[in-house]
């Protein structure tokens, strides 16, 4: 694992957190951020589906009784899949694909060996494809990546739907994220900061004017440059929602125009009635296709 450095009012503050692999030498992450505690209800908040399963360290063999579990789940897994990340992760055996999938789990074992092997972050493998959970039947959009946090590797995913935003139907909704869920006491408070510096989305973490206050690697990698006037164009739909008489937390983008074409952002409060805010950008795709990797 490598040790990076998170600053805070210009102090250091040195934790360990995962690498890319488990003999990586030791590393700052360029960011600036308050409580690491903001970081875990980022993620958990998310206005896309965040999760996570712990590989075997036989790989590529693996045992579809007992490995790749589920680690993590953000919050909208409950509210828009009908799915509670407790029933999916909670006790000593953990759920996997062949318990929720036992048609074509060996698909979903194969793909996430695949991402443990090949798809080392940064590298990010993108899939579409039809799902079929209790509350929504739907087709998602899947981008994986993997990491390791101490001597364990996570296959490290984010989803969302392919629904009227992607297509370009609907181009800015706000709205209000769902209750928080309680937070799962198995998750370490360091593996929220190994899982945001590592995840697949561009996410960076800012003040209410706008002032950057954490990035993570695929943000600083992809956007560094064009992240300010992302954020400007964004702030100014955000601030035109304050007057409305209700708690907004979540505004949704589908057209932002970058460099590398129209893309999707994401912008959200971690806490209810906080300042500060979360964003996270990727390329939007306008059309369906069933697996891409790059």
């Amino acid at each position: 694992a490598s040790r990076v450095a998170l600053w805070s009012g210009g102090v250091a503050l040195e934790r360990r957190l995962g690498g890319d692999s488990p003999g990586d030498q030791p590393e700052k992450m360029a960011c600036v951020t308050k409580l690491p505690h903001m970081i875990s209800r980022v993620l958990r908040r998310a206005p896309f589906v965040v999760y996570a399963k712990i590989a075997p360290p036989t790989l590529p063999y693996y045992d579809v009784d007992k490995d790749f579990g589920y680690y993590f789940f953000s919050d909208l897994m409950e509210s828009l899949y009908g799915l509670s990340p407790a029933f999916l992760t909670a006790g000593e055996a953990p759920r996997n694909a062949k318990m929720d999938h036992p048609d074509d789990y060996e698909a979903y074992f194969k793909d996430d060996v695949g991402v443990c092997t090949r798809f080392i972050h940064p590298k990010v493998k993108r899939i579409v494809e039809n799902w079929k959970m209790p509350a929504t039947h739907t087709t998602v959009l899947i981008r994986k990546t993997s990491m390791y946090f101490g001597q364990d590797q996570y296959m490290l995913g984010c989803f969302s739907p392919f629904d009227d935003l992607e297509l370009g139907v609907t181009s800015f909704r706000a709205g209000k994220l769902q209750d928080e869920l309680e937070e799962p006491a198995h998750v370490e408070p360091e593996w929220y900061e190994a899982a945001f510096k590592h995840l697949p989305n561009p996410t960076a973490i800012i003040s209410d004017d706008g002032g950057v206050l954490a990035q993570n690697d695929l943000m600083m990698m992809d956007y560094k440059a064009e992240l300010p006037s992302v954020i400007d164009e964004c702030l100014s739909h955000i601030n035109a929602t304050q007057s409305l008489d209700i708690n907004i937390d979540s505004w949704k983008f589908s057209n932002v125009s970058l460099e590398t074409g129209k893309s999707r952002v994401w912008v959200w409060r971690s806490t209810p009635g906080s300042k500060d805010l979360a964003i996270s950008i990727r390329p939007k795709h306008e059309f369906i296709q069933r697996d891409d990797a790059y």
